[in-house]
């Protein structure tokens, strides 16, 4: 069975995060966006707009709440090897909700 551009969504959230943690461990929606792109280039695969990336992640049970003027997905942080490619290829500094990448 092929896969749709959503279940793609779904495959990367269970690979690349860790969910069902403390509500102060969180990922800036736009950092882990970020990290679907890198996924999506060293899977060949052509990643979602960000707006059908937010509804298959809301459709998945994680919902974005607002922290500091940045939507951040609560409870979720993420893991293995895109997020460090992810600060290599951003230089991503610590994001302005107070919260590193990779939680409080």
């Amino acid at each position: 069975m092929a896969h749709t551009p959503g279940d793609r969504v779904e495959d990367f959230l269970r690979e690349c995060t860790i969910t069902g943690l403390d509500e102060s461990d969180a990922t800036p929606a736009a950092d882990l966006y970020g990290m679907y792109i890198i996924w999506c280039e060293q899977a060949e695969l052509e990643p979602v707009s960000t707006a059908l990336f937010s509804r298959r992640v809301k459709a998945s049970g994680i919902r974005p709440t607002r922290r500091r003027r940045e939507n951040v997905y609560a409870g979720l942080l993420p893991t293995g090897p895109v997020p460090v490619q992810y600060i290599l290829e951003t230089d991503k500094p610590p994001s302005p909700n107070g919260l590193s990448l990779f939680g409080a």
